[in-house]
């Protein structure tokens, strides 16, 4: 967001037109770029989170935001400036993610509203601190000419500087998720992370939990079931496995000790009907809420 107080600035730095409708236009098509390619690819990066973890996920989002705004920086022309914002979008699901990794990280319910609570309450603290850090920033030559020469790389690239400092915000983000986030994943949470190993190594911390973790998942542990059955019993009816629904016929046996007796087994028996489909018509009503409310 740092980039709205400076993108109308921006376009007519550009000098590709003299009206000042076009300026405007010129400047929705470079702030929509982003989210535009953020919505071809954010169900993409879903997908690859299941596959490979939230935490990698997580860090190359931070990477390729990095990428886009170094190139937005150093952009001199409309498409270029487009392509860079395009990047960052196509580059970036954290959105998504992010929020299934706390979905998955506070499973008590008693905690989940306060854990919710702080993903807007740091999206609003951003959205202030953003725009007033790019407005600030931007043009420094001009906004600040006794510590910005004009012979300086940053009076031929009058954006670059907001978006260095932004580089250096996610830097620091990418540290952080490297050395201190812990994966979420059901199925990929008990592998060795070498970067979470070097993060308790600094903090002091002895690495044996994560070892030992690692060593019984290995090893079978049952630490994987017991969140599994938590999150089949704490999961919406909607949303539990086939294997798992108390609606599914249980088969009758006969035991061969005594054919009068018949011993009832619980034993799930397939109907032919798939697993419930993603986009059901709650899932689809709530997108189409959501979309309208942005």
């Amino acid at each position: 967001m740092s980039i709205f107080p400076y993108a109308y600035r921006m376009i007519e730095t550009f000098d590709i037109t003299s009206d000042s409708t076009q300026t405007s236009t010129y400047a929705g098509m470079l702030i929509t770029s982003f989210a535009f390619a953020e919505f071809s690819t954010g169900v993409i990066w879903g997908r690859i989170s299941d596959k490979i973890g939230r935490k990698p996920v997580l860090i190359m989002g931070l990477i390729g935001t990095a990428l886009s705004m170094v190139s937005f920086g150093f952009a001199t022309s409309l498409p270029a400036a487009i392509v860079a914002r395009a990047l960052g979008g196509l580059l970036n699901g954290n959105v998504g993610v992010l929020q299934t990794t706390v979905a998955e990280l506070v499973t008590s319910k008693e905690h989940q509203p306060r854990a919710y609570s702080i993903m807007p309450f740091v999206w609003c603290l951003g959205s202030i601190i953003g725009p007033a850090m790019g407005g600030a920033l931007a043009t420094p030559c001009e906004a600040y000419p006794w510590l910005f020469r004009r012979d300086t790389i940053f009076a031929r690239y009058p954006f670059l500087l907001p978006n260095l400092v932004c580089v250096g915000v996610l830097a620091v983000g990418i540290m952080i998720g490297l050395l201190f986030l812990e994966e979420t994943h059901a199925d990929l949470k008990w592998r060795r992370d070498f970067g979470l190993e070097l993060g308790r190594r600094i903090m002091g911390k002895s690495t044996e939990g994560s070892a030992s973790s690692y060593a019984e998942t290995k090893t079978g542990s049952g630490a994987t079931a017991e969140f599994a059955n938590l999150i089949e019993n704490d999961a919406p009816p909607g949303y539990r496995s086939v294997e798992g629904s108390p609606r599914l016929p249980t088969a009758t046996i006969v035991s061969p000790a005594s054919k009068e007796d018949d011993v009832e087994v619980a034993y799930p028996t397939r109907t032919g009907k798939s697993s419930p489909k993603t986009f059901n018509k709650q899932v689809v009503m709530v997108i189409i809420g959501y979309g309208i409310l942005a």
